[in-house]
Parts: C-alpha cells; structure tokens; sequence
C-alpha cells in the first residue's frame, strides 16, 4: 500500500487529538480531584459510585431521622417527668389530707391547691414539639386535651431508622389520660387521671378520710404507670444512640468506599499530567518533522 503525504497528516491529526484528549482528561482529574467526571470515563466505576452515593444519601436519611426522633423523645420524657412531679405533690397533699388532723381552712387550701394541679396537668398534656402535639397519637395537629375530655388517640407515629426497622416516635396515653371504657386496678371505672384528681377532691371537699386513704392505690397506679412509660422512652432513645453509633461508622466506611473510586491520588494525577505533557510535546515536536519537508526541499 502507498503511503501518501496526506495520509501521514491525517495520521498525526489523530493522534494528536488523542493526545490532546488523554492530557485533558490528566488535567481535568488534577483539577477537580476526581477520576470519573463523565460516564466515559469509568462506566463500571460510575455504576459502583451512584450505589454508594445511594447508600449514603439513605444513610444520612436515617441519622436525620434518629436525629429527630431523639428530641420528640427528649420533649416526651421531659413531659413526663413535670408530670410525676405533679402527681408526686397530689399523693402528698392526698396523705396529709387523709390524716384527719387538719382543720376546714387546711382542708381547703389543699383542695384549691388540687385545682391547680389538674389544671397543670391539662397544660402538660398539650405539651408539643415544634407544632405537633406529644400525647396526641396520631392527630398531632389537634390538642388532645380539652378541659378535661380526652381527644387523643392510641395511633403511634413511627419513623425509619434503617432498611425495613421502624421505631414509635410517641406513647400511647390513652389509657392514662383519659380512658371512659376502661378499669382500674381494682376493676372500678376508670376516666384517667383527671378524673381520679376529681374524686380526691370531691372527697377531700366532703372530709372523706377514709375514701382519701383508699384511693393512694390508685395515684400509686398512675404513677407506676407514668414510670413504665417513661422506662420506654428510654429503651428508645437508647436504641436510638446504638444505632445513630452504627450508621456513624456506616457512613465512614461508605465514604472512604466512594474516595477509593472517584477521588485521585495527586501524586498519580501529578505524574501522569508530566507524562502525557511529554507524550504531547514528543507529538508535535514528530509532526512537525512530518509536515516539514516539501518539493523546494527535495530540489536543493
């Protein structure tokens, strides 16, 4: 085959335009600091990054998610604890109310005192993280307390913190609010707390020693009750902790994981621009050695 003039020039172009594409890809890695920055470049590669990029998009997903469950949950046990308190001062006032020994104004001011409490209480229990309401189940924009009718329901709220495991975010109160079909312990009717709080003081207004005294059980009840709840809270938040620690270390490794395909190393990418530099330079230095000779020069 008879190689003209004007094939060795397009020969050249061609591989001058090769060069100059591999030096541009040396320079474009050195530049962004990264070895994939078109599919062309790694399709294998790219494949591997997006499903790390994907596990970590979820991953962050899931801290924010722990992360938001922990301060609904830091909210609910801090409303259970003003709630213990509350309780803990009306078994107080019940004990010394029951002892026979007080006088009509006593008596009084510890009914009045009462009052007070149940209407704490009913603040507590429309207690609200951000915009949404703690105790209310599942209607969340509704305050469940109204006067002393419990409109929340037993509905939990559940958030994702990994693949397929969920966590209740809130408590089922129901039952310790406000529960016009349920019994006590001692199988009498049982409306909540409220209405437990109501029967004291009907019976500390009517001087009812004995009906005060019978029914420490049931402040007792609650309040065991309230510690249950708030033993829940904290298996949660624990749970919670190991695995935000969990997906911590997740996230690193997944990290580490995407550097190793998409990051360069700088002294690799230093390297390989010197060399694809010489490689250019040694191309055009050859090429003009090609294109140089012509007719004049085959005269002389």
């Amino acid at each position: 085959m008879r190689i003209t003039s004007t094939m060795m020039v397009n020969d050249l172009i061609r591989n001058l335009n090769t060069n100059t594409r591999r030096l541009d890809e040396c320079q474009r890695q050195l530049f962004t600091g990264r070895k994939i920055n078109s599919p062309s470049d790694d399709p294998s590669g790219l494949v591997k990054a997006l499903r790390l990029r994907t596990a970590l998009n979820e991953n962050e997903q899931y801290l924010a998610n722990i992360n938001e469950a922990n301060s609904f949950m830091e909210t609910t046990d801090g409303a259970l604890n003003n709630i213990n308190e509350i309780l803990q001062r009306v078994r107080e006032l019940a004990v010394k109310a029951g002892t026979g020994s007080n006088s009509e104004e006593v008596m009084q001011a510890i009914s009045a005192e009462m009052e007070q409490l149940k209407e704490q209480l009913q603040l507590v229990a429309n207690s609200t993280y951000g915009s949404k309401f703690i105790f209310a189940g599942s209607n969340v924009t509704q305050a469940p307390c109204e006067g002393e009718a419990w409109k929340g329901n037993a509905q939990l709220l559940e958030t994702e913190i990994g693949i397929g495991v969920k966590v209740a975010l809130n408590l089922d109160m129901t039952g310790f609010f406000g529960n016009p079909g349920g019994v006590d312990a001692s199988g009498d009717p049982d409306g909540g707390v409220f209405a437990m709080i109501n029967d004291l003081i009907t019976s500390i207004n009517a001087s009812d020693f004995e009906g005060i005294s019978g029914m420490l059980d049931n402040v007792d009840a609650k309040i065991d009750d309230l510690l249950g709840k708030r033993a829940v809270v904290g298996a949660r938040v624990n749970r919670m902790e190991l695995q935000q620690n969990r997906l911590e270390e997740a996230e690193i490794s997944l990290t580490s994981l995407l550097a190793g395909v998409e990051d360069v190393e700088f002294e690799e990418a230093v390297m390989n621009l010197r060399m694809q530099e010489n490689v250019y330079s040694a191309s055009l230095a050859a090429g003009a050695r090609i294109i140089q000779p012509t007719l004049v020069d085959f005269l002389k």
